[in-house]
């Protein structure tokens, strides 16, 4: 499996009609062409920033799916409708971890969350084989014990960004009292550390940002009943 991960800038005050026009128009056409949404996300504080995440199956894929976007007159279209509602995007492909979830997986599973944390850690040359099997050893078992779930884990392979970075998410709870309770028990606990000492041999810095799971057509979003009270406090 292969990934995108694109960071989009949105105009603001259209978001909502954004997401409206990219689940009605955009990911059904490119989902006949391979590409599987995974999780598409408003950026907490940065509100006129979004991430969606793809799943494609392979580099063959890829291609197809650049000659689709380049060269389809239906996607000419879409380009220019689009940007009404985004006025930048950056885009990179990502090679997953072996125990990162698949989209699959994430489906028959228990990954909805109001909140996902979304980790970019810089990684020493050479280390980010390393650093993820760190992450799988001793940061995945630490997390579930504060109350978090791994929702992938991938270093980039191509596109705008460092080769030496490694992308991790992980679900954060359905309200904010629920993320008050696991950042304080991450902070009580003694392990988190000791990973953050050892992690310094690995990572030279990380930035951590909060992505809302507020799009009901995301795989990775709220659960059903936490998304549709949303929904009716939008609509009044």
């Amino acid at each position: 499996m292969l990934y995108l991960h694109e960071t989009l800038t949105i105009v603001p005050w259209t978001e909502d009609e954004f997401w409206h026009v990219m689940g009605t128009d955009y990911v059904p056409q490119v989902e006949k062409q391979g590409l599987r949404l995974v999780g598409l996300f408003k950026v907490g504080i940065r509100y006129s920033e979004n991430i969606a995440i793809w799943e494609l199956a392979d580099w063959a894929a890829l291609d197809r799916i650049r000659e689709f976007q380049d060269k389809d007159p239906w996607m000419k279209t879409w380009k220019l409708e689009s940007i009404r509602y985004r006025t930048d995007w950056v885009g990179r492909v990502l090679e997953p971890a072996s125990y990162s979830p698949t989209l699959a997986k994430i489906n028959k599973g228990d990954y909805k969350s109001t909140f996902y944390l979304h980790c970019m850690a810089g990684v020493f040359p050479g280390k980010a084989a390393e650093y993820m099997k760190a992450i799988e050893k001793e940061m995945v078992p630490m997390a579930e014990k504060w109350g978090m779930k791994l929702a992938g884990c991938y270093q980039v392979a191509a596109g705008d960004a460092d080769s030496n970075e490694v992308f991790s998410i992980w679900t954060a709870g359905d309200m904010i009292a629920a993320w008050g309770a696991i950042r304080d028990a991450a902070q009580k606990d003694p392990a988190l550390k000791r990973w953050e000492a050892k992690a310094g041999a690995w990572r030279h810095d990380v930035t951590y940002k909060f992505l809302l799971g507020l799009v009901a057509f995301s795989p990775l979003r709220m659960k059903p009943e936490l998304l549709e009270a949303v929904q009716l406090m939008k609509a009044k």
